[in-house]
């Protein structure tokens, strides 16, 4: 894929790996637009990156998906590239019932319905375009769930799902579908939960893990992992269900 001549769109665009995206992008030479919810963080991306667009969108809200997505097409009618990047994580402990699900941000919500929502209303525009795609990222808990994480490693595994399907039914146009596979990468993705877990090892940098997207990006890969991570593809399910749902003690 080329990087360079893009339009690209990265939601969760202010920080930890879709500001990564975005900062690669924008350094070959693309557009870049970025959204998210703090408007402060889009400010400072817009003066850290010249040139790159900021756009206040909630993708959790059914409205601001529909709103986002008229208005950037509206002002980027060359938009080329859809980047799912947006993402929470909590810690839920599903003993506690309803009031533990509902006590926190909508996982599904931000995590799997706003990727699955913003590509319907993107792909008609991405199919009349002569080169484009979507690029989904999802986690390696999609794979291999964590006991405290369970309902964003349902939604991970969820994207992974999707994206396939995606790419089978767009594969005879010229829309790529990628999936970006990240392991645990050092971001502030749940950092309360991470602090409060008192975690010794928070993940690889950023620094070190947005090559390696890079990297897949321009060999046209169609899954981007992270070191040996595409070995849990062939991996009996059942043993890497039993690992990593064991609790540690």
């Amino acid at each position: 894929m080329k990087l360079s001549d893009r339009t690209v769109l990265v939601t969760g665009g202010t920080s930890g790996i879709g500001l990564g995206i975005a900062e690669a992008f924008h350094g070959c030479g693309s557009r870049v637009i970025v959204c998210g919810r703090n408007r402060r963080r889009l400010s400072e991306v817009e003066e850290k990156l010249p040139g790159i667009t900021a756009m206040p969108c909630d993708v959790g809200d059914g409205l601001q998906r529909k709103n986002l997505a008229a208005e950037a097409l509206r002002r980027f009618p060359d938009l080329d590239i859809l980047v799912n990047n947006a993402g929470i994580q909590r810690y839920v402990d599903l003993k506690k019932g309803y009031d533990e699900f509902k006590s926190g941000e909508d996982e599904i919500a931000i995590n799997f319905v706003s990727a699955v929502e913003l590509t319907a209303l993107f792909i008609n525009h991405l199919m009349s375009m002569p080169s484009a795609a979507v690029i989904n990222v999802s986690s390696g808990l999609g794979f291999m769930p964590m006991l405290s994480t369970p309902i964003y490693s349902a939604t991970k595994a969820a994207i992974h799902t999707y994206t396939l399907v995606l790419r089978q039914q767009l594969r005879d146009t010229l829309v790529k579908v990628i999936e970006i596979v990240p392991p645990m990468v050092d971001t502030g993705l749940n950092r309360a939960g991470r602090d409060a877990a008192q975690l010794k090892f928070r993940g690889i940098s950023l620094s070190e893990y947005i090559p390696t997207i890079i990297r897949g990006l321009e060999n046209d890969a169609e899954m981007i992992f992270y070191g040996n991570g595409a070995m849990v593809l062939f991996e009996p399910r059942d043993e890497s269900e039993r690992r990593l749902l064991k609790p540690s003690r």
